[in-house]
């Protein structure tokens, strides 16, 4: 980081951009989407959340990867991580019955934090502890048109804290779509679920979809391994309510309101790696504004998160913690073409998290970030296009309220303005024919370190009291990546490859620097050092006889870490190169015709290290985990009237089964009954 002025650098990128339209003749391209429109136009399912135009994903300057709805259905999850441990590369640690935590190109933990994962673009990603409680997210699988996997940094297209990949829930529309559907979902574990979608349209002038979902069950009943200890296990509910409406202003221009409500109460797997329990309520309201003028698609979006979070964990005895944020972003993009062969988006944003701190109360640590950007889609010949974008983040820290007797620091230690790396997106697109694209792609993203970590968190608990240290900087992630993706028509399939090499600086790792004071020992987060992967990933998919559908997956990844001798193997509850499988394989085989679906997956993990932490000591150790082979299932009949019967499951081999080190999972089966209407 630097201490260069605001003004100075953050509008230098629009600068640019801006000049290089100069004198130019302004084209609106874009208008609103409608996706079942432009799935109908390509033929295949569409993202626009990469450029701002509508592209295939293997069009896109980014690995990138669509699950879509009928992909949701035949799954036979009944939770977004049960979807994604399907999705080739993508790595998804099964703590509990209803924690699970997900990452891309490996580096999986607890509280995840190098994944930002947003909802129709509005971020559900927790910045108080750089946590996604999945089943927290306001949205039902029912009003969920895509999955959008974005594998690598991705901060200058998709925004702030896009350190490791993307994940972008894609909702149906409630202007353009249809989306009816009821369910109820009764299963082992004691499940009981129910779920609705609904839409209501107005002369295609105004749309409105509510979703509402409820759900009870309990944990897994297997034995809590030695050392990972923790409270006892509570029952899980979780109950969401949302609201989305359209109204179209003109035909030109359209006015978007959501508002969302949510509680999840859940046994966890702590960054510390024990046993907690966790009950997290989430509000949210956004307003967006979408205009195509003359001077390109120009769109405004505002929104608030409220979330708040009641911890009981076991770290320094059993202890209930309460972090509470509000986080509000205003964003303003411009999307627009010169002439017919470049498309620029030109976006802006300003970003205030705050959260008090706890267990001690009197504090508030927050940020402002100040963010520009600019994006360049140049299709260079009618085979070639080239996408550079380039995001400037600047930050201001601050700190108010009282401070306990003998503290490290001051509210003065929290003035500070910085700027943020440069993060940049660079990817070059040939499709020499119709069959073949080939991709090289370069990025760099960094993620502000989370408010637990800048100070939110403070527990004064002498002789060693745990504090969060305004002196955390980002940490940053670059990536380089080569792949080519084929169509194979004689066996009416398609295959991606690619080969990736990725870089993590500035590791930090909580409580992992010593400072002797009057009042006893402080611990404080510190850097431990970096870490460096390399890998491929190769994925075969088809269709045959028009009834069968298939799909085959492989990753290889090496991970090295280099940290100091304090933090290697784990002992600071930090490790990569032991606990990424080198090995990821999953398969998938599907049949079905006018009334059955028959769909079964199986993925192999290879065998790991884990981290657990030592009963005798504060440090932490690790202990093997044995490769495994889970397998899900699903079998549907559809019946008259919108009616369909499905029975599905998850890791079906054996009743209970070690995928990390926390307690086994167990067998799950699920009989659900839908409506389409």
């Amino acid at each position: 980081m630097s201490g260069k002025p605001f003004l100075s650098s953050v509008p230098r990128v629009a600068l640019l951009a801006l000049f290089a339209a100069t004198g130019m003749n302004l084209k609106a391209r874009a208008q609103t989407m409608d996706y079942g429109a432009l799935e109908k136009t390509f033929g295949e399912a569409v993202t626009t959340s990469a450029t701002g135009q509508p592209q295939r994903a293997t069009d896109a300057p980014v690995d990138m990867v669509i699950v879509t709805a009928e992909d949701i259905r035949r799954s036979g999850a009944h939770d977004i991580p049960g979807i994604l441990r399907h999705v080739a590369g993508v790595d998804v640690a099964q703590w509990t019955n209803d924690d699970a935590d997900v990452s891309v190109d490996g580096y999986n933990q607890p509280y995840s934090s190098r994944l930002l994962v947003l909802v129709d673009g509005r971020q559900v990603y927790a910045d108080f502890y750089g946590v996604t409680p999945w089943s927290a997210i306001p949205v039902e699988l029912s009003a969920i048109r895509q999955i959008e996997i974005v594998k690598g940094p991705s901060a200058a297209l998709f925004g702030f804290n896009a350190a490791g990949g993307v994940i972008n829930i894609v909702t149906y529309s409630p202007l353009y779509d249809n989306a009816n559907t009821a369910a109820a979902i009764g299963g082992t574990q004691n499940l009981g679920e129910g779920a609705a979608t609904l839409t209501l349209h107005d002369d295609s002038r105004m749309g409105l979809r509510a979703t509402v979902g409820g759900s009870v069950n309990d944990d897994f009943r297997t034995p809590i391994p030695a050392g990972v200890g923790g409270v006892s296990r509570r029952h899980d509910y979780r109950g969401e309510i949302s609201l989305d409406g359209v109204y179209r202003i003109s035909d030109s221009t359209q006015l978007g309101l959501e508002a969302s409500h949510s509680v999840a109460a859940r046994n966890e797997i702590y960054p510390g790696y024990t046993l907690d329990q966790a009950t997290y309520w989430t509000d949210s309201v956004r307003g967006t504004l979408a205009s195509d003028t003359a001077a390109g698609l120009v769109s405004l979006s505002a929104y608030t998160n409220w979330q708040a979070s009641n911890l009981q964990t076991s770290l320094g005895g059993p202890v209930a913690y309460h972090p509470n944020d509000v986080m509000t972003v205003v964003q303003l993009s411009d999307v627009f073409e010169t002439g017919a062969d470049s498309t620029f988006r030109l976006a802006a944003e300003y970003r205030h998290d705050a959260a008090g701190t706890f267990p001690f109360q009197g504090g508030h640590v927050f940020y402002n970030v100040y963010s520009a950007s600019a994006m360049w889609n140049w299709r260079i010949t009618s085979t070639l296009s080239l996408t550079n974008a380039v995001r400037e983040d600047y930050l201001t820290l601050g700190r108010t309220g009282t401070v306990p007797a003998n503290y490290l620091f001051t509210n003065a230690d929290w003035g500070k303005e910085e700027e943020i790396r440069t993060s940049f997106n660079s990817g070059l697109v040939w499709k020499p024919d119709d069959d073949n694209t080939l991709r090289l792609m370069a990025s760099h993203g960094s993620e502000l370190p989370n408010l637990v970590d800048l100070g939110s968190f403070l527990q004064v608990s002498p002789p060693s009291s745990l504090s969060g240290s305004p002196g955390t900087d980002p940490f940053g992630v670059a990536k380089y990546e080569a792949s080519w993706d084929r169509v194979l028509e004689d066996f009416n399939a398609t295959l991606d490859a690619s080969l990736f090499y990725q870089e993590t600086t500035n590791i930090i790792s909580e409580a992992s620097a010593e400072t002797i004071t009057a009042s006893g020992i402080w611990l404080t987060p510190s850097v431990i050092g970096n870490s460096h992967a390399y890998g491929g990933e190769i994925a075969l998919k088809g269709i045959f006889d028009s009834r069968w559908r298939w799909g085959l997956s492989y990753r290889f990844e090496s991970v090295e870490d280099d940290f100091g001798p304090p933090a290697q193997d784990g002992v600071n509850y930090v490790d990569y190169q032991h606990s990424t499988p080198h090995h990821l394989l999953n398969a998938n085989l599907g049949w079905s015709n006018d009334r059955w679906e028959i769909d079964g997956y199986a993925r192999y993990q290879s065998r790991i290290q884990g981290i657990v932490p030592d009963p005798v000591t504060s440090a932490a150790v690790l202990t093997p985990v044995a490769g495994y082979v889970s397998l899900d299932g699903r079998l549907a009949y559809r019946l008259d009237g919108g009616f369909t019967l499905a029975l599905s499951g998850q890791n079906l081999g054996q009743d209970h089964q070690r995928q990390t080190t926390a307690p086994d999972v167990e067998r799950r089966i699920l009989f659900t009954v839908s409506k389409s209407f």
